[in-house]
């Protein structure tokens, strides 16, 4: 664990927090840390900081943290993912949290197999988890929102049009494809941009569907001369555009 990420739920005073699970046997048993240690730690959508450990006990850790102030993470990412199988989608959404996403949608596609939308992954209960731990590694607090969707076209067509009418600026629309020869630095990225990142299922999308996303002002882009797994090319892709965010970031104004 890079961050101890705590709850509300934990707190039992002014900054004081209390653990008993998993965490406080991390805390224990792998970092091994004594009382007056300092921890790096987050609490869930809300501020990062450090804490003392006060005390530790058989099954429980307490904490005295002090908090830095709220940073706006840029950009602004979601991510559109074709439902992998479930052992794919724990390493997608770890990943996903760990990098920073905001969104993430879950979609249906012509290669997606029916049953993985059966999965009991499905329910937050099961896969906050793996978004914790990911929020952990990346040193992250926020909780990325997770939306699921049985319909291609009725997503693509109706809902997304919708939600992207909710956002106060039209995202620059992003779509990974191994056919293409444009790379991502032919496209104008910046850290106030907010991004809308599509990836495709296993064997990628079909020709009608990868029309239309790119008739919706998707722009393709090639990850390289690989053609990758899906929790390799969410990753592959983010790591792109927080390149070219980074080092838009660092140019001199025009």
């Amino acid at each position: 664990m890079n961050l101890i990420i705590l709850h509300k739920e934990d707190a039992t005073g002014d900054n004081t927090y209390s653990i008993t699970d998993h965490r406080a046997e991390h805390i224990r048993t792998v970092i091994k840390s004594i009382p007056g240690d300092t921890l790096n730690v987050g609490l869930l959508n809300g501020p990062t900081g450090t804490a003392v450990i006060e005390s530790i006990e058989d099954d429980r850790v307490t904490l005295t943290c002090t908090w830095l102030p709220l940073l706006q993470s840029l950009p602004t990412i979601d991510l559109i993912c074709a439902l992998p199988r479930p052992q794919t989608l724990k390493k997608v959404l770890a990943s996903a949290a760990a990098m920073g996403i905001r969104r993430i949608h879950l979609v249906n596609a012509e290669r997606v197999k029916q049953r993985y939308f059966k999965s009991s992954l499905l329910h937050y209960e099961k896969y906050k988890r793996f978004l914790l731990e990911g929020l952990s590694q990346g040193k992250r607090t926020n909780m990325p929102e997770i939306k699921i969707y049985k319909d291609f076209d009725k997503f693509f067509n109706e809902t997304l049009p919708e939600l992207e009418d909710q956002e106060q600026k039209p995202a620059i629309r992003l779509l990974p494809d191994p056919e293409t020869d444009t790379f991502i630095n032919s496209i104008k990225l910046t850290r106030d941009d907010r991004i809308l990142l599509a990836i495709g299922p296993e064997g990628g999308w079909i020709p009608p569907e990868l029309n239309l996303i790119a008739n919706l002002g998707f722009h393709k882009f090639s990850l390289g001369r690989w053609i990758l797994r899906v929790e390799n090319a969410v990753v592959a892709a983010l790591s792109q555009i927080e390149l070219m965010t980074e080092t838009a970031a660092d140019r001199p104004p025009q």
